[in-house]
């Protein structure tokens, strides 16, 4: 269903009863075309977003390395003792 098809539905008059029919009918071919997806286009659509390229962009940055040797054993490691 492509949006033309309501854009010429908006024009018609409030008071034209084929307004409302086409309105519904374009709803049903649109409910129909959603029960005719497979599963992984569901998933791909939904809120999981598996079609999705997650980037760790703004969580990583390469060029910060921290250096070990400067960091002392005890502050490495806090545990408690019993």
């Amino acid at each position: 269903m492509n949006h033309d098809y309501f854009k010429n539905v908006q024009q018609l008059s409030h008071e034209d009863d084929r307004r409302y029919l086409l309105l519904m009918r374009g709803l049903r071919i649109i409910h129909e075309e959603r029960k005719q997806r497979s599963l992984l286009q569901k998933l791909k659509k939904s809120k999981h977003r598996l079609g999705k390229n997650i980037e760790a962009q703004g969580w990583v940055n390469p060029s910060k390395k921290i250096d070990r040797a400067q960091i002392s054993p005890t502050v490495l490691v806090k545990t408690v003792s019993p």
